[in-house]
């Protein structure tokens, strides 16, 4: 186990309102300070999600790529794409659906100047809000659309982020492995790594079900890092058993909570951060720089960073 951890941090979600985090960023230029100023608190993973003009969850690679270039002129950090692009909650009425499509997603790769990670889900989960006004959000990837992504990602250069949402996603990244599609190295760190996506509809956010699941993927995947989230008031329970199980990446940010792990409620995702690196260093564990994190994940032929 090495004594750095990656800290992802995803600071806006697809559904977060001013109304329900007042300091969340919205637009590009101020997510660009937002990013600056959680590296300086120990973040080195940025995992965006865009609004348009009306304040709704966005796919558009042109605003993508804005916030791109926007964050790099302030951070140093690397902007993962949430690939599935997210649910979105209609301005006026409220309700929340999902409309985009395999060829959305596809389009999202597209974004110029390019992220340096980008995430795919395996699989298919019926995402969980509670207290939301919304009739269905399945969130599906057909294996057409897997081997299209999976290879389109990789050949970029970027940084695969494979989503488990459940045992049975693990088990088929295991079937596209062995069909090659993660290349000659398989599904191994740097290049791509693993993220348990606890709770949000997926599997049970509870200590036993994460036990579980990293001792079938280190069977299955023994040289994949791993990345674990967990749905709110599961996330700091959960992040830390990630740390002692000998994860060495975790996520935080008010996409999964909203809360510090005192139950109080954050005043910022600056905030959120500074609580995972305090967890952290309980167990002696300190926060990876950018660059460590880069040496941890990114491909070896990635180079400069894409325009």
């Amino acid at each position: 186990m090495t004594e750095k951890v990656i800290i992802c941090v995803a600071p806006t979600g697809a559904l977060n309102t001013r109304e329900s985090a007042p300091y969340m960023a919205y637009t590009v230029e101020e997510q660009a300070l937002e990013a600056k100023n959680c590296e300086d608190a120990g973040a080195s993973v940025y995992h965006v999600h865009v609004r348009d003009e009306r304040g709704a969850n966005s796919g558009d690679p042109k605003i993508y790529g804005e916030l791109v270039e926007h964050v790099r002129a302030h951070s140093n950090q690397l902007i993962q794409i949430g690939g599935a692009l997210g649910p979105v909650r209609d301005p006026d009425t409220g309700i929340i659906g999902y409309p985009f499509t395999e060829e959305d997603r596809l389009e999202a790769l597209k974004t110029k100047p390019a992220p340096d990670m980008f995430t795919v889900k395996i699989g298919a989960v019926e995402l969980r809000i509670p207290a939301e006004n919304y009739d269905t959000i399945g969130l599906r990837n057909s294996p057409k659309f897997l081997r299209q992504a999976i290879p389109t990602v990789m050949n970029k250069g970027l940084c695969l982020e494979l989503e488990i949402f459940d045992l049975g996603c693990l088990y088929n990244a295991k079937i596209l492995e062995d069909e090659g599609l993660f290349g000659p190295n398989g599904l191994s760190s740097p290049g791509c790594y693993m993220h348990y996506v606890m709770g949000h509809g997926g599997q049970p956010a509870t200590m036993k079900h994460l036990v579980y699941m990293y001792e079938e993927g280190q069977k299955l995947f023994p040289n994949a890092e791993i990345c674990v989230s967990a749905a709110a008031d599961h996330c700091y329970s959960l992040v830390t058993t990630a740390m002692l199980l000998g994860c060495n990446m975790v996520r935080c940010g008010i996409e999964d909570s909203r809360r510090l792990s005192n139950g109080e409620r954050a005043t910022s995702n600056v905030e959120i951060v500074e609580n995972v690196v305090r967890i952290a260093r309980e167990f002696g564990r300190d926060a990876a720089t950018v660059e460590e994190a880069a040496e941890m994940l990114m491909p070896k032929n990635a180079g400069q960073r894409a325009a």
